[in-house]
Order: C-alpha cells, then sequence, then structure tokens
C-alpha cells in the first residue's frame, strides 16, 4: 500500500548519520522494481537532449552529463534538459 510513500534514505559515513526522506525514483529489492524503473526512466533516455548533454543508465542508474563553458550555463542547460525541452522551445 505504502510502496511508494514514506521512503527514506540512510547515508553513514564514518561516524556520521543522515537520514532523508525520498519522494522521486523507484524502490530497490522488489520484483516489481525493474518494470517501475523502465517506466520512470525509459522517456528519459528517448528525449532528445540539446548538443553537449549525454544520458547514461546502468543498471539502476541514471547520469545526464551536460558540458558547458561555466556553472552557470550548465544549471541552466542541465533544467531546459531535465524538462525535456530544447533551448528555444516554450
Amino acid at each position: 500500500m505504502s510502496y511508494f510513500n514514506e521512503r527514506s534514505a540512510i547515508l553513514l559515513l564514518n561516524s556520521s548519520t543522515e537520514q532523508r526522506k525520498i519522494s522521486k525514483g523507484c524502490p530497490q529489492g522488489s520484483a516489481s522494481g525493474p518494470g517501475f524503473w523502465n517506466l520512470q526512466y525509459n522517456s528519459l533516455l528517448n528525449l532528445e537532449y540539446i548538443k553537449n548533454t549525454k544520458v547514461i543508465a546502468y543498471a539502476d542508474d541514471l547520469m545526464i552529463l551536460t558540458k558547458r563553458k561555466t556553472q552557470v550555463e550548465v544549471e541552466n542547460y542541465a533544467n531546459i534538459d531535465i524538462k525535456g525541452c530544447k533551448v528555444g522551445q516554450r
């Protein structure tokens, strides 16, 4: 009933522990997890991205790489790509 609700991630680093609520992504370790991953991420893999952006998916991870001259440009173009748009389209 709460497959996608009330999830959290825990990071243990040396003697510190950090816990955060998760509201996106697919839960891992279930029989239906790969099917849900396909539903959520196949659309990202099939988008047309702006030049200098590459999407890499492996197992249950996804990375969107954007190369630009400045950090501000990287952030702007990455945000446009994440929204599934090309520059100039609105």
